[in-house]
């Protein structure tokens, strides 16, 4: 195990118990609050069914926005992280002589792997030495329930009547009376995942006419019922309401790519060569299978993407192939630059280099955007204008993206290059490719939420959106009760428990439907319905509570009360 976004080395001249001791010190690349780990990583069956002790003396300098760490995580066979331990606020910071530290995890025998190791997160400089693991056998740790992967639910054309969609009496929590008759009041049915029939769909005509871009979101990826769901709006905003574009969380080319080969490929292989492997499940192939096929009478939905990151497995080829198609014609010599610039960046994000070797991008993506920029009207007369200009729009998000490497991934810093480069391609998509086309998005509610009721929060894609379009916009959270996630395309599966009192799905179980619709629009605050506007949580992919004001991040939110983890073509 290593990450390394400091420098580490053995310090002989410096040691408590040995002749050299291990040193972690940042540097002047190092990002704000990025973290070096330096560890191994053992088979559980070797050393479980009993707790691991790992301790070890610290010595730190000038240790800022951050601490010194001993770190324990334990994998199950089916989940990551089913055990964690860190040293955390007892982390030593500042300047601290040797001091001895230890943590302790629980390893069950039928654990996959434990990993262990000692690390430092923010400025400065550690020392550790004489590193222990030692196992408690006085103590006996109990095996890891596994978490069994729920049957899907039948794909049926027919809706659900009020029997069927009815969510019975024992699992809707208790919450304040008022709430109770308001959430009751101003809930839809949503009768199906799969039908053609929209017959239940009807009422968003209203809420959604003067709209042009439509959000649907998902409080975690690998979720079977979000993807049909939202492949069910697709359907009916594009057959009933003249929505022609989907802009998916993906690499713009590689969207791009993908919709201009539909007649020549499989609806999988478009599928798959432009989409993260999150979105690229079974369910989501059903949106694809229609792109191909289209409806009768109506213009073919065109895919695009927005994402300033390469997606599915073609998205980096595709993006190499354009810029050397182009450059070719007006600056040779940079044309033959782009592979070793793309090889550079894609080291950088495997891993394979520092940042510090890598420091050089944003200056040569610059130069490849600046060029074609400067020499569109030469390129227009050979390629598409649309196409130039995404070409030009991604060296822009590239630029962006290898900056954005520098910092330490989901920090703040990273999280807003992303959102606010996603933002800018997507207003370019509404702006400038597709300017009468009424957009689609599909994306994490992460990123299309209007508002965040913590203002610590990263500034987020539907913030930056909701900035500049708000009144044309409907962003529509999905969120879930209870279930089973899964994860990245893995046989990986996390238990979500059934909605927790006090946080917005609790309430929103409380409109008696499996299946629900909660608009937030057309609301005006009153005893029934104070919740929409005061800040509150709601779960961060079914388990974290997250902060927000619900009718201030969404518009509405669908609420799909028990749910069953994505399958992923093979």
């Amino acid at each position: 195990m290593l990450m390394e976004a400091h420098t580490v080395s053995a310090d002989c001249e410096l040691a408590k118990e040995g002749k050299c001791s291990v040193r972690i010190a940042s540097n002047a690349k190092t990002p704000k609050g990025a973290m070096t780990a330096i560890g191994q990583t053992l088979v559980a069956s070797t050393i479980g069914g009993h707790p691991l002790r790992l301790s070890g003396w610290i010595k730190t300098r000038d240790v800022n926005n951050g601490r010194a760490e001993l770190l324990f995580q334990v994998d199950g066979k089916l989940k990551k992280a089913v055990a964690e331990a860190i040293l955390a606020k007892r982390g030593p910071t500042g300047s601290k002589d040797w001091q001895r530290f230890e943590i302790k995890v629980p390893v069950a025998a039928n654990a996959a792997l434990v990993h262990f190791g000692v690390g430092l997160v923010g400025e400065g400089t550690a020392w550790f030495d004489d590193i222990k693991l030692e196992v408690d056998e006085s103590i006996v740790v109990p095996d890891i329930a596994e978490i069994k992967k729920p049957a899907r639910p039948q794909k049926s054309m027919q809706l659900l009547d009020d029997q069927s969609l009815a969510l019975p009496a024992g699992l809707i929590p208790t919450i304040q009376p008022a709430w109770q008759a308001g959430i009751q009041k101003n809930t839809h049915s949503l009768r199906s995942l799969f039908s053609d029939d929209f017959s239940d769909l009807q009422f968003l005509k209203p809420l959604l006419k003067d709209k042009r871009i439509v959000q649907l979101g998902e409080s975690a990826h690998g979720v079977a019922e979000f993807n049909w769901m939202k492949t069910r709006l697709i359907k009916f905003l594009h057959q009933e309401m003249g929505f022609e574009l989907i802009a998916m969380e993906a690499s713009m080319t590689a969207a791009d790519a993908a919709y201009a080969n539909l007649d020549k490929t499989s609806a999988l292989e478009a599928m798959l060569s432009s989409q993260f492997g999150t979105i690229a499940t079974d369910e989501t192939l059903d949106l694809f299978n229609y792109l191909k096929q289209g409806a009768a009478g109506k213009p073919r939905l065109i895919l695009a993407g927005f994402d300033n990151q390469d997606s599915g497995y073609l998205g980096h080829q595709n993006v190499i192939a354009r810029f050397k198609s182009m450059l070719q014609t007006i600056d040779p010599a940079l044309a033959g630059q782009v592979d070793g610039i793309e090889e550079k960046l894609n080291a950088l994000l495997n891993k394979q280099i520092p940042v510090t070797a890598a420091s050089d991008l944003p200056q040569h993506y610059k130069l490849i955007a600046d060029t074609l920029f400067k020499n569109r009207t030469t390129l227009v007369k050979q390629f598409p204008a649309y196409m130039v200009d995404m070409t030009i729009q991604e060296a822009r998000s590239r630029l962006s993206f290898s900056q954005q490497m520098a910092f330490a991934p989901m920090s703040n810093e990273y999280t807003e290059m992303r959102d606010q480069r996603m933002a800018e391609n997507l207003n370019f998509l509404a702006d400038t490719v597709y300017p009468q086309k009424k957009i689609v998005v599909w994306a994490h509610n992460f990123h299309i939420a209007n508002d965040w009721a913590d203002k610590a929060h990263a500034k987020t894609m539907g913030v930056w959106m909701a900035e500049k379009r708000r009144k044309e916009m409907y962003t529509i959270g999905l969120y879930m009760g209870r279930g089973v996630l899964g994860s990245y395309g893995k046989e990986n599966y996390t238990e979500i428990a059934a909605p927790p009192a006090g946080g917005m799905e609790s309430i929103l179980a409380n409109g008696r439907l499996k299946m629900s619709f909660v608009d937030f629009s057309q609301a005006k605050p009153d005893a029934s319905n104070s919740w929409m506007f005061a800040p509150g949580y709601a779960r961060y992919w079914g388990t974290t509570p997250e902060a927000i004001t619900p009718a201030k991040a969404y518009d509405a939110v669908i609420y799909i009360d028990s749910v069953t983890p994505s399958e992923y073509p093979h």
